[in-house]
């Protein structure tokens, strides 16, 4: 069974830059706190049609993101559900990927053996982070 797995998608200037960040995220170790399961770059053409770079053009994960390359499918999540086209603008690049976070596979366990259920699930944005920041900061939390 999984852990928690997160969803990024990272927007990029370039082919360059995606593949920097692919091989970064390649090379997380599979027994660390937090592991990619798949990575993929995309590039959206300015008329709004999926491409995905790179050597394989199926990824395993690609089928959450779309049945076939160029059709742009809704995404599950908690709070609703979201497409791939509205996060990457149409005539950029972005890199996908799917991460799982192990350091939290013993809090799963005791959530689940407490008979706990996840009702939400959220992550915050870099507003959002800079928001808590600044609070925590302002209460002597964070120096």
């Amino acid at each position: 069974m999984l852990g928690p797995v997160q969803v990024l998608v990272v927007g990029v200037p370039d082919a360059a830059g995606a593949g920097e960040l692919v091989a970064g995220l390649a090379a997380l170790p599979v027994d660390g706190p937090v592991r990619c399961l798949d990575v993929f770059e995309l590039t959206v053409s300015p008329d709004g049609q999926l491409a995905v770079d790179g050597p394989d053009p199926r990824p395993p994960s690609l089928p959450l993101f779309a049945e076939v390359v160029d059709e742009i499918a809704p995404v599950s999540s908690a709070d609703g559900t979201w497409h791939l086209g509205e996060v990457v603008p149409a005539g950029s690049h972005a890199v996908v990927a799917v991460v799982e976070h192990n350091w939290a596979l013993g809090l799963r366990d005791t959530m689940q053996s407490a008979g706990g259920a996840i009702r939400h699930e959220a992550w915050l944005d870099g507003d959002d982070r800079a928001l808590l920041e600044a609070l925590l900061a302002e209460r002597g939390v964070l120096r």
